[in-house]
């Protein structure tokens, strides 16, 4: 308390008014929802990667409230194994922090409170970092908001990813490794105890995050040791007895969550999506921010978001997450000129390429092209390192959070140091008057002048940053999707552990409405890296059988699904034996799916029986009786009868009947 009375009341004005105005340009962001909509029920979806995020977000802290193991849930996938959640992205830290608002108003509200805060915290520990460098505010100020608001975070934010936007892990790494080295304001044993928690907080936020930053700080240590051999040797054993004490905290803390995400059980062999090592971007997305940014994206639908972002590259306008622009890369040329000699900016220059080299992945992000034009690069870094166990998780193109938080350190740094030179080149230019002249005078007209470059060049800065910032489409647009009122209205009173099986079956809506009703039941289905027989991801090699008939059943609108819907008798046999095996309760079918009737006249053929019709969806409680025979056609002939009927029960009768008919027969 006492360190904390001695700040300077002007530096705590500082930090309060950069936290303001990161909070200020979130609500523009979010207007729809804290503005002109309701925090608690508002989402930019209830569909997509927003559902998986609200399942998230409730997991942790009702797994620890509840008993159950938080690293395996048997909610999701209930009947199959369940899912491993060290390896899926499961922002545990961030579920606990904000799991009071979770229990008090819900996981949308939780949800959008971390979407908010999220580039806040991020851009504020930027500020706390680049003060280290800087002792101007303007760079810091501006180099925060760029970091906290870069096309990288704009584009994640809408889905909520937690892990993209929440960005704190790489100023605080250099804000204690600075310290270590440079400043020395504290002992190794206090920074070392600073840096393995914080890597134990990175690594249940994010792991991919963690191992990227990583892979960049072992860059960055061997630029150090190249360019100040001296000074490394000087300060070896700081360092050495930071690393040890980080060491151990780290090894104590995460021998067990390592081993469960590496080896534990429903743990995922190779890469976790397809093509995951080719998923970087291309080189000349940097200045090309694309064209109808203001349009939503293909891509960006298919993780439900139904509006534009941000800066966009090829035909099919994918993100281009690290645009910069022309006018910010020569400010950052120009600004090279003040400090060139200055090793703390090379060796941010050297991490920064290496994970803009690594962000190409292994095909210089190409495979968003046509393959028409796909021109593979015939060896690039990450090819030697995406197989390694842990790096193998990360898609390349996600480096860019690292790139921004170099590309905004130099903008700190050149603000910093350019106005000197500015000033040194005018007084020789221009001398301040004639010899006689006093020295007050003198020192009078070279402080006018270094006020005078720092403001014109802090002008000029603010212009070279002004094409990212105009390339984000704000407000976030929001397609709120209400849910199926079973979910408020019966899901609550099902018996304990019951487990449900819902369509749409595949994708996330399901997984959104039960962390929406606290988990009141389990849930056959899912959405998550999860293993197929051969321990690979179900995303690596699509599943078959019963999973792989119902998730072409009444799919979610723009789930990428390929065949055609099931419907001959052995389809109906095999997703009756696994709504048996599965020990499924209660089916299902809501409107959502883009075939909801037809869905509900397979699952009539499947449960034996006609559902009943209750909170805006077609559902069957106990055990399927008897599966009934349909022929070929008989599902596509009931949902043609069925088509402009009111009568939700048509489509099912008319496969009962049919069933019928074919046994009289």
């Amino acid at each position: 308390m006492k360190r904390l009375r001695s700040v300077p009341r002007r530096v705590v004005v500082a930090h309060v008014c950069v936290v303001g105005g990161l909070v200020l340009v979130g609500l523009v962001a979010w207007w729809h929802v804290w503005i002109t909509g309701d925090p608690a029920s508002t989402i930019s979806c209830g569909c997509g990667d927003q559902s998986q995020e609200l399942w998230f977000l409730t997991w942790t802290p009702w797994a620890l409230v509840h008993g159950h193991n938080p690293f395996l849930t048997q909610a999701m996938f209930a009947g199959r194994g369940g899912a491993n959640m060290m390896v899926n992205t499961s922002w545990m830290v961030p579920a606990l922090v904000l799991s009071p608002v979770t229990w008090l108003f819900g996981p949308i509200a939780t949800f959008n409170v971390a979407a908010l805060l999220g580039p806040v915290v991020s851009g504020w520990t930027f500020f706390l970092a680049a003060r280290k460098i800087s002792p101007r505010l303007a760079g810091p100020v501006l180099g925060s908001f760029l970091y906290a608001f870069s096309p990288f975070v704009v584009t994640n934010e809408p889905f909520g990813h937690i892990n993209f936007t929440l960005l704190f892990f790489p100023p605080l790494l250099f804000l204690l490794l600075y310290d270590l080295v440079v400043d020395h304001r504290h002992r190794p044993t206090r920074v070392g105890v600073a840096l393995g928690v914080l890597v134990v907080v990175q690594f249940f936020t994010s792991t991919e995050l963690l191992a990227m930053v990583s892979l960049v700080a072992v860059v960055g240590a061997v630029a150090a040791v190249v360019l100040a051999p001296h000074a490394a040797w000087a300060c070896r054993r700081d360092v050495g007895t930071a690393l040890w004490i980080a060491a151990a905290i780290v090894v104590v803390a995460l021998a067990y969550p390592v081993w469960f995400l590496v080896d534990g059980p429903r743990h995922v062999v190779g890469f976790p999506w397809p093509n995951s090592p080719a998923v970087g971007g291309p080189a000349t997305s940097i200045v090309n921010a694309g064209t109808r940014l203001r349009d939503p994206s293909p891509f960006l639908e298919l993780g439900g978001y139904f509006g534009g972002a941000g800066p966009n590259f090829a035909l099919s306008r994918y993100p281009s997450l690290f645009f910069l622009g022309f006018p910010l890369l020569a400010f950052l040329a120009v600004s090279s000129v003040a400090w060139y000699r200055v090793r703390v900016a090379w060796i941010v220059v050297v991490t920064g390429a290496a994970a803009w080299v690594f962000s190409f992945g292994t095909s210089l992000g190409t495979e968003f092209e046509p393959p028409s034009r796909q021109v593979h690069a015939w060896w690039l870094p990450w090819r030697a390192l995406s197989h390694l166990p842990l790096i193998e998780d990360i898609q390349p193109i996600r480096f860019v959070g690292v790139v921004m938080f170099s590309v905004a350190l130099l903008l700190v740094i050149g603000m910093d140091l350019l106005p000197e030179k500015v000033v040194a080149w005018a007084q020789r230019r221009w001398p301040p008057g004639p010899a006689d002249v006093s020295g007050w005078a003198r020192v009078s007209a070279t402080k006018g002048r270094s006020s005078g470059a720092v403001i014109a060049l802090t002008m000029v800065a603010v212009l070279a940053v002004v094409p990212v910032a105009a390339t984000n489409s704000w407000p976030y647009a929001i397609h709120n999707q209400p849910m199926p009122t079973w979910f408020t209205d019966e899901a609550p009173r099902l018996p304990a552990n019951t487990v449900a099986l819902v369509t749409p079956f595949a994708g996330q809506n399901a997984i959104g409405w039960q962390a929406r009703t606290g988990f009141a039941f389990r849930l056959a289905n899912g959405f998550a890296v999860v293993p197929g027989r051969d321990g690979r991801s179900e995303f690596v090699q699509p599943p078959t059988g019963a999973v792989g008939i119902l998730g072409r059943l009444s799919p979610a609108p723009h789930t990428i699904i390929t065949g055609p819907p099931p419907g001959s008798h052995a389809d109906v046999v095999a997703v009756r034996t696994a709504v048996v095996t599965w020990g499924v309760g209660v089916v299902v079918v809501t409107q959502v799916g883009v075939s909801a009737g037809y869905a509900a006249g397979f699952f009539t053929a499947v449960m034996g029986r006609a559902p009943t019709w209750r909170g805006e969806s077609w559902v069957w409680t106990g055990p399927p009786g008897r599966s009934l025979t349909v022929g070929p056609h008989t599902l596509v002939r009931c949902q043609a009868a069925g088509k402009g009927m009111h009568d939700a029960l048509a489509i099912p009768d008319c496969v009962l009947h049919a069933a019928r008919s074919s046994a009289r027969t």
